[in-house]
């Protein structure tokens, strides 16, 4: 770890030698007040208060084949898009630029993601959340029953639930690209499809937790999700400028309910995605 003692705002960096050193830091920062933000994301920290930057590489990173039937990979956080592709784990292999990238899954993860979810290739992740608990999220059903670790997550989930079933979500999701920073639509998928709670971090900006490990599986084109569908009439100019205003209220939601007191830094800006388009 290194210190900065003569910005403004006091800094460290920390490149964790082990897995448990950030959830070392972790419970640090919570005691101090600092933040703990991933290094070169598009995080937002807030400048008033101190900063822990983690470096999201890791020389003990490693990836293996969990279930070779399923195609279904386990991967470190810290693993690399192009260790990824050397392995031949095929849902970069469209993306010259990403078959070589030293990008780690977590970097990746934090990155806007505009599209469909399923074709994510995420099954499932283990993240570090703000209340200091390591907890492994997916698929969320009558068919996808494990146990939360977390009391404090339990809670949270309806409240979740909730926002994806309000007004504002239903306005949102007449976008043609998701107007939210935060996923919520992982957890508005039609009926035949379960809800995955892993999808809601997709584009996160690492800002609603810590992503220690993902569950990756190649890809079906042949099973997209649905796309969700809004009532319709209302003009593109004013559904415009209702939009903006319910994705950020709900962007505030999401961080308020997962991260109220700031661990993670402050939302960051929805690239890509400030000019939502109608269907």
């Amino acid at each position: 770890m290194r210190w900065d003692q003569e910005a403004q705002t006091s800094q460290a960096w920390l490149a964790p030698g082990r897995e448990i050193d950030v959830q070392h830091a972790h419970a640090l920062c919570g005691q101090l007040g600092v933040q703990l933000i991933m290094m070169d994301s598009d995080a937002c920290p807030d400048p008033q208060r101190p900063i822990l930057w983690v470096d999201s590489h890791a020389e003990w990173a490693h990836s293996e084949l969990e279930d070779p039937s399923a195609g279904l990979w386990r991967v470190d956080a810290g693993v690399t898009l192009a260790m990824l592709y050397q392995k031949g784990i095929g849902i970069f292999a469209e993306d010259p630029a990403l078959r070589t990238s030293n990008l780690t899954i977590a970097q990746w993860f934090a990155r806007p993601f505009i599209g469909t979810l399923l074709q994510s290739g995420i099954v499932q992740v283990e993240v570090l959340l703000a209340d200091g608990t390591l907890e492994r999220l997916g698929p969320f059903g009558t068919k996808d029953s494990a146990p939360l670790r977390s009391l404090s997550v339990q809670k949270n989930i309806p409240r979740l639930f909730e926002l994806a079933q309000s007004r504002d979500a239903a306005l949102c999701a007449q976008c043609q690209s998701w107007p939210l920073r935060y996923r919520l639509d992982a957890l508005m998928t039609q009926a035949g499809d379960s809800p995955n709670l892993a999808w809601l971090f997709a584009g996160h900006g690492g800002s609603l937790a810590w992503l220690q490990t993902v569950w990756i599986q190649r890809t079906d084109s042949s099973l997209p999700i649905q796309k969700i569908s809004g009532d319709q009439g209302l003009s593109d100019q004013r559904l415009g400028a209702e939009v903006s205003h319910a994705a950020g209220l709900l962007d505030q939601s999401i961080k308020q309910i997962l991260d109220p007191a700031g661990v993670f830094g402050k939302i960051p800006p929805s690239k890509g995605l400030e000019s939502p388009q109608l269907n």
